[in-house]
């Protein structure tokens, strides 16, 4: 009797046993309504732009279209796109919108230094505010920190100070119906850096405890919960 070669026996072996089943995924699809961003997309669940951008292999200033289906995942599935993607694992990676997820046509100019601001830090490397504002927020997340475990940052490299220039793409990126709310250049309170666009509702909130302690509230763009200026 001829023997079965030793690939045959193999190949034989493998069919009688059964593959083992891909965990399912718990992200819910969402389907992209004519305006959203990643960002609005992110904010309505409760996570980063980045843990969407991530988990959706998307870079974190991608433009999204009506009719697009994106994965909403579950809050591990998110932590481990993040923790997976060295992207957006590392605090250094560059991004070119307002915030984390609003829509970008091409890359507005990125501060490299602005001389006699003060720093604020953010997963983009130092952001600036004027030196008064600076100190105040970094004191007012070093509250929230010690009294919320929430940590207090902007929402994208454009998401403090900006130049006229950067103000007036924004605009511009608004009135195209691809960006988020933003003010006419000349007018935001982020020119002379005197505000903030956080990351998250749950810091929003936590601004909203606390942020008067530090001379941080709202009073500029009433309808955006992400925008908190330095009152003084």
């Amino acid at each position: 009797m001829r023997r079965k070669g030793i690939g045959a026996l193999l190949l034989g072996g493998l069919a009688a046993v059964p593959l083992a089943a891909s965990p399912a995924s718990a992200a819910v699809p969402h389907t992209v309504t004519p305006g959203e961003t990643l960002w609005s997309i992110a904010a309505s669940s409760n996570f980063t732009t980045r843990t969407v951008a991530a988990f959706n292999g998307l870079p974190v200033d991608g433009h999204v279209f009506a009719g697009q289906t994106i994965q909403v995942p579950s809050v591990a599935e998110g932590a481990a796109a993040l923790a997976a993607d060295p992207e957006y694992g590392s605090v250094s990676s560059p991004a070119t919108s307002i915030s984390s997820g609003a829509a970008s046509w091409g890359s507005p100019p990125i501060y490299q230094s602005a001389p006699g601001m003060g720093h604020i830090p953010s997963p983009w490397g130092p952001l600036h505010l004027t030196p008064a504002a600076a100190e105040a927020w970094n004191a007012m997340r070093a509250e929230s920190l010690r009294l919320y475990g929430v940590d207090l940052y902007p929402g994208g490299p454009l998401s403090a100070l900006r130049t006229y220039e950067q103000q007036a793409y924004l605009y511009d990126l608004f009135l195209s119906g691809q960006g988020a709310p933003a003010n006419p250049p000349g007018t935001s309170s982020h020119e002379p850096g005197t505000a903030v666009d956080v990351d998250t509702p749950e810091m929003r909130w936590v601004i909203d405890q606390i942020g008067s302690q530090f001379g941080w509230g709202k009073v500029h763009a009433p309808g955006e919960w992400w925008h908190v200026d330095y009152l003084g």
